[in-house]
């Protein structure tokens, strides 16, 4: 079966998009293949896709429209920033169904290892394959701008807060005191943490 029954009307849309990069999904079977979802599944992530991207395509302003709409109270702009990063795998400043189906089968079926390296590449903003303190500060701050105010927080947030939040997380992933961390390192603590990782569960299944 195709993807035509996504797109009998798809010639009627208007796009704001130019004509060569709205792009129309792969076969379903070749979907399937590629993700841990079934038919059904994808059927219907792909209509509520379409009805946010009727193009077919995401371009970061798309993608931080989108994300203003779920969280009015909070500034989205830096944690779009670094997530689309992550979506945008081949760099095309857009991303597709396809694109967004692969991390979302990651993120919700992956085994602990797939989500483990899905969460430190959103971390590495620098695509260097490490972890700083500085890193994790930027994507905390992003986290806690894109919450606003109305966040159940139970101290004032302060950019002392943030920094002393960072600090104490990037003391425990940083045991060989290296001042950076790669995937190895981040793996092997989070697999010895249980609290850490029902925390990044919570996170793959909210992230996107």
């Amino acid at each position: 079966m195709s993807m035509e029954s996504f797109e009998q009307n798809d010639n009627e849309l208007t796009s704001t998009f130019p004509v060569k990069i709205r792009k129309v999904p792969k076969s379903l079977e070749d979907i399937v293949r590629i993700t841990k979802f079934n038919k059904s599944e994808i059927r219907l992530l792909y209509k509520g896709f379409k009805q946010e991207c009727p193009s077919g395509a995401v371009t970061e302003r798309d993608f931080q429209t989108i994300y203003s709409h779920f969280f009015p109270h909070g500034n989205c702009r830096d944690y779009t920033n670094y997530l689309f990063r992550v979506l945008d795998r081949r760099k095309r400043m857009y991303f597709t169904f396809e694109d967004y189906i692969q991390a979302l089968s990651i993120l919700v079926r992956g085994d602990i290892k797939e989500k483990l390296q899905w969460v430190f590449r959103f971390y590495d903003i620098s695509d260097n394959g490490k972890l700083t303190k500085q890193t994790i500060e930027t994507i905390l701050r992003s986290i806690y701008d894109l919450l606003g105010p109305n966040s159940c927080i139970h101290q004032p947030l302060t950019d002392a807060t943030i920094e002393k939040h960072s600090a104490c997380i990037f003391e425990k992933l940083d045991f060989h005191n290296a001042g950076s961390i790669n995937f190895d390192d981040f793996e092997n603590y989070c697999l010895q943490d249980a609290q850490l990782l029902n925390s990044i569960s919570l996170l793959s299944n909210t992230a996107i």
